[in-house]
């Protein structure tokens, strides 16, 4: 599905007007639709024979409305369903915490350290527990307004102008007439056109015309009794227009005598017959909108767009893509698993409005699937959800940690690059996030010399290629994802076996190796490691903050195969 989006210019008032009745018309017929939905608990479909006479509108019309209103309504429950979910994290990750600031109570009690300390962590305690039961009653709220019709919160013009009567001088109104007018134009700001693959131009409520200089002509259907249209042009569309004209002139060649047909018996017993539309034939959609300076009106139009023929092969290798706070850093493999080439794009959004960052994330998503297309990889991310994290952020936590959580816009940097690989027709391949750090930092790090993070990405694409193992319980073999994960250890004189890391500040640090049950999966091992690696890593920063400073300047000229810290 694609979108495209233009501005009408040269609007006369006769147009002004028309599209400012079709849009009062759309929107009234649709408070009255939510209305009897609510009251009489039925479908919006169910209503469809009477609001046919009732409002003079035709079939393709009422489906436009009863569309829009049944999409408020799912966007509102899925939206309290989300609020449920992150209230049910805040409440749990409250609940773990209450008891720790009891044994912290207590702990200082026994220490007999100062009283301000002491009620210093009983207000904490306080305070935690108005806010647990503050999250319990907004959590009951929300599953009441789950049981109701249609979620019960469908608001057409928006809340935050409806309470805005009760405050006039505050939001700048002279008196309640004022406000009025605007609560009027907001409650009937857009209106919907559907379409469909089977009728003229995609669309028979809105048909488009493609002029000679390329400019697009619409003929809007008016709802009413009669027939009647107004002609809104011409139309530019700034960018992807040479879609539009390539489906619109596809409707305007086919005809329904020369298409093939399909015939078909009811349940009764009758045959009927249907036409067969090319699948290329798509559905044109038209939404009128006015600005909310009421300067002018926007036009947008949706039609599904024939997916790209994909243009890479994991055969060929692949590009594995870490996802981080400021960075994306990505690493090409060959075939064989190897890493070729490494990088990093700058994607710093923190501090950013939400067109920069648009825009840089775009820029990246260009940036790798070009590179994607040139050498005929797939990419490959990690497939994340820092949704719970997020609502479970604390000030234990600290206000790094949660700064990086919160600007690592996961879900859109993933959805900017599957769809600007979909249109370049490079595949994008979802791969398992655990351990890729832990396995990037010991086996590919120091080795290649690349970052932690570039070699996270390495082990990222080579979970994108497939072999066979042998299942050890069965004998039998199974297709599994991804290369061969073993961290690398080194056996020394002594005969102990230890791993050496990179700390990611030009020096290293070792710890022993973990015994590890063969029978079981290899992440077992890795958990192991990783739990080693940390404390080690911990370590070294608290020898690091305790060395006097000439000693710290003189560690960090040492070359980095030294290690300078040791956990067993």
């Amino acid at each position: 599905m694609i979108t495209l989006h233009t501005r009408i210019r040269n609007l006369t008032p006769e147009q002004d007007a028309a599209l400012s009745t079709y849009a009062e018309h759309f929107n009234h017929v649709a408070h009255h639709l939510v209305t009897d939905m609510v009251h009489e608990k039925r479908t919006g479909a169910s209503f469809k024979k009477d609001y046919l006479r009732r409002f003079a509108l035709t079939a393709r019309q009422f489906n436009a409305i009863c569309l829009s209103v049944e999409g408020l309504a799912s966007n509102r429950l899925e939206n309290l369903k989300n609020q449920e979910n992150m209230l049910s994290d805040k409440i749990l990750a409250l609940q773990k915490l209450l008891p720790k600031i009891v044994l912290q109570i207590q702990k200082a009690v026994m220490e007999q350290q100062p009283v301000a300390v002491i009620q210093r962590l009983k207000n904490r305690l306080h305070q935690k527990k108005r806010k647990l039961a503050n999250l319990l009653e907004r959590q009951s709220q929300v599953i009441n307004e789950q049981k109701r019709p249609l979620g019960s919160g469908l608001c057409f013009g928006g809340r935050k102008l409806f309470h805005a009567q009760h405050h006039l001088q505050e939001n700048g109104y002279q008196n309640h007439a004022e406000w009025l007018a605007d609560w009027k134009l907001a409650r009937s700001r857009q209106f919907f056109v559907l379409g469909s693959n089977d009728e003229a131009a995609g669309c028979q409520g809105c048909v488009a015309r493609i002029q000679s200089d390329g400019t697009f002509l619409l003929d809007l259907r008016l709802p009413g009794t009669g027939e009647k249209r107004v002609t809104i042009g011409p139309l530019q569309f700034p960018y992807e227009a040479e879609k539009l004209r390539n489906v619109v002139a596809l409707h305007a060649q086919l005809s329904k005598e020369n298409l093939p047909r399909i015939t078909n018996r009811s349940k009764a017993g009758k045959p009927y017959s249907r036409i067969v539309y090319p699948e290329a034939l798509s559905a044109l959609s038209w939404r009128f909108q006015r600005d909310k300076d009421q300067k002018g009106w926007r036009v947008m139009v949706s039609f599904h767009q024939p997916a790209a023929a994909v243009q890479t092969h994991v055969q060929a290798g692949a590009i594995g893509v870490d996802l981080n706070a400021d960075h994306l850093a990505w690493a090409e493999l060959d075939r064989f698993g190897n890493p070729m080439e490494t990088g990093n794009i700058p994607c710093v959004t923190y501090g950013k409005t939400a067109t920069q960052a648009e825009a840089l994330i775009e820029a990246s998503a260009i940036a790798l699937t070009q590179r994607a297309k040139q050498t005929g990889k797939p990419l490959v991310l990690e497939k994340l959800d820092f949704s719970q994290k997020k609502t479970q952020l604390s000030e234990v936590d600290g206000p790094r940690y949660a700064r990086m959580l919160s600007s690592l816009s996961y879900r859109k940097i993933h959805d900017a690059i599957a769809a600007r690989a979909a249109k370049d027709g490079v595949e994008v391949k979802t791969v398992s996030p655990k351990f890729t750090s832990v396995l990037g930092r010991i086996n590919y790090a120091a080795r290649y010399g690349l970052t932690v993070h570039q070699g996270a990405a390495v082990v990222i694409g080579r979970r994108a290629f497939g072999r066979f193992a042998k299942n050890p319980h069965t004998g039998k073999n199974f297709k599994e994802f991804g290369l061969r994960e073993m961290p690398i250890g080194r056996t020394g004189r002594d005969g102990r076996k230890t791993i050496t890391a990179p700390d990611g500040r030009g020096a290293q640090v070792t710890f022993s190796y973990p015994a590890w049950n063969e029978q079981k999966h290899v992440w077992t091992l890795l958990g192991k490691v990783s739990r080693k690696m940390k404390a080690a890593l911990a370590a070294q920063r608290v020898a690091g903050q305790s060395d006097h400073p000439e000693r710290m300047v003189k560690s960090a000229r040492r070359k980095p195969e030294v290690p300078v810290a040791a956990a067993v």
